[in-house]
């Protein structure tokens, strides 16, 4: 029998130990500095997690003096496996400029919960709100019943607070086999890298970096990873041709397949001068003066043509020979816009040549003429936002065997779902019912790891040429922690990793009862700017998921 875990706080007032107060939060509800003791505190109701899945539990606390050495610990009862983490918190300098202001949680400038610290003991200054975060799994192994929770904080082995949750196990749980495809782009170059963890490709921790990091993205349902193939290749001289070795692609896919990522996203063959604005050009490998070399080549350059046909092909026997091809996709340019169109239909169609039954993946804007991508783009994704109109033109795609996912970037803003760090949570949680609700079956974000120099400072980088100021969060969704030679989480990240298990709830649902999971999903998402806003309401409709239809 399929189980599913209900939480319940034991307590719903604020409690009190010496100076310190303790309250539960709704796990959906951001927690800031200045909240006063019993702010936005819980009811005492139940909390539903499916087995295999995770639920968020959080307190919040707060002191009249500065807490030096405080630490956590927690208990979830045997059979469950629970982590405790504090919220920091990253300067916001503005909101999204076109985000009215009844969509965002209070206006900039101000302080917003975000990155999930792992490390106690550490500092609780006076007079400041913190949350400490507990995240549940119940295993598939988990039994049924109620199990008693319990969160301690502790101070130089003084025991402060302690702030009770019940646990119970009900029916359902999330499918094993993931259907949706999760890729936030992440950035592993080594210069990149070096700003943060001081290494270098030559160096065997960039690769535990790579694992590392990849087990935290996995672990949050991620399966989808941006592969750059042409950086990964060893380019050679043999005969006066240029040959290809694939050595370091075969360790960057076995690193990341023992994280548990699977789908190999191969990256963009064509680019551009530097921004979005700049001419088209191909990157390619190069002989000049009897070595290798990488060029951007301009579009006309015969040598571009001769390239991508040398390099594809023995990619593509590669591919092959490890039996990969049924698991990688293949990018061609990234949005490809304007004068770009025949350019990017051009090449798009001699990549298809050299990687026959491959799927071509591209971010596309569904306001443009879709002659110049209908046709080579097997793999539509538009961004969130620019389709509200258009889906007769997404499901004719998929009818005809293509793929649909969607994307955010910079946008949507307005009243749509996005993941920015000054949204509510309840927005990054609803984006995998969005892709449920419209037949979606993918999610990309470019932004996974491109922080600033200060990544805890200025979560707000300009980007294009110091064109365009990101919305918050945007360029990242975890957080360097160069100590362990990792990356921290975010609450963003676990709201979303909670977001992917319903859908997949969603997806067995509606195996067995298709109506039914429609108007959950519609219950939801009425429209792609109308939906469930208010947490409650919300919970409701999660329970009814689970087929708790009582709670």
């Amino acid at each position: 029998m399929q189980l599913t875990f209900l939480v319940a706080f034991a307590t719903a007032s604020a409690m009190s130990a010496g100076t310190l107060s303790m309250w539960p939060v709704d796990a959906l509800v951001k927690v800031f500095p200045q909240d006063a003791p019993g702010t936005a505190r819980a009811a005492p109701q139940p909390w539903l997690i499916p087995r295999n899945g995770h639920a968020s539990v959080q307190f919040a606390i707060r002191a009249d003096e500065t807490i030096k050495n405080l630490a956590a610990r927690v208990n979830c009862g045997v059979g469950l496996e629970c982590q405790v983490r504090h919220v920091g918190y990253v300067p916001v300098s503005s909101n999204p400029p076109k985000t009215p202001d009844d969509e965002i949680l209070r206006p900039a400038p101000a302080f917003f919960p975000d990155p999930l610290f792992e490390s106690f003991p550490y500092t609780l200054p006076h007079s400041r709100t913190d949350s400490i975060w507990v995240t549940v799994y119940a295993p598939l192994s988990a039994k049924s019943g109620t199990y008693k929770g319990e969160l301690v904080i502790e101070a130089a082995g003084q025991r402060l607070g302690a702030g009770e949750f019940l646990i119970r196990v009900v029916e359902a749980a999330v499918p094993d086999r993931q259907t949706l495809r999760v890729t936030n782009w992440l950035n592993t170059s080594p210069a990149h890298f070096a700003e943060y963890y001081k290494i270098s490709t030559e160096d065997d921790r960039y690769w535990k970096l790579l694992g590392n990091i990849g087990r935290v993205m996995g672990a949050h349902k991620q399966n989808v990873i941006l592969t750059p193939v042409m950086e990964l290749a060893d380019a050679r001289i043999e005969d006066g041709r240029i040959m290809y070795g694939f050595t370091r692609l075969d360790r960057w896919v076995q690193t990341f397949e023992e994280a548990g990522i699977s789908i190999i996203e191969g990256g963009h063959l064509l680019s551009r001068v530097s921004g979005y604005q700049t001419p088209l050009r191909i990157p390619a490998y190069v002989i000049e003066d009897g070595k290798v070399a990488v060029r951007k080549l301009e579009p006309e350059d015969s040598r571009a043509e001769q390239y991508l046909h040398s390099f594809l092909s023995a990619l593509y026997a590669h591919l092959k020979e490890r039996g990969w091809t049924g698991r990688y996709v293949q990018h061609i340019h990234d949005e490809p816009h304007g004068d770009e169109r025949p350019l990017y239909n051009r090449y798009a169609k001699l990549i298809r040549s050299e990687l026959p039954g491959i799927p071509t993946v591209d971010a596309v804007s569904l306001d443009q003429d879709l002659g110049f991508f209908a046709d080579v783009a097997d793999i539509w994704v538009p961004v969130l936002g620019s389709f509200d109109k258009q889906m007769d033109k997404i499901q004719a795609h998929v009818a005809k065997g293509g793929q649909a996912w969607f994307y955010t970037c910079i946008y949507p803003q307005d009243r749509y779902l996005n993941r920015f760090t000054d949204l509510p949570l309840m927005k990054t949680r609803l984006l995998h019912w969005l892709n449920y609700r419209y037949g979606f079956d993918g999610f990309l974000h470019w932004g996974g790891n491109y922080w600033s120099r200060e990544p805890f400072d200025n979560v707000q980088p300009v980007i294009n040429d110091g064109t365009t100021l990101l919305p918050a969060g945007d360029n990242a969704i975890v957080y360097p922690w160069p100590e362990k030679n990792t990356v921290l989480s975010s609450i963003r990240l676990e709201a979303m990793r909670e977001g992917v298990e319903d859908y997949e709830l969603l997806v067995a649902l509606g195996k067995r009862d298709p109506a039914r999971a429609r108007q959950l999903a519609a219950e939801a998402i009425p429209h792609f700017t109308d939906y469930v806003r208010d947490i409650g309401v919300f919970r409701k409709l999660h329970a009814r998921l689970l087929g708790q239809s009582n709670f």
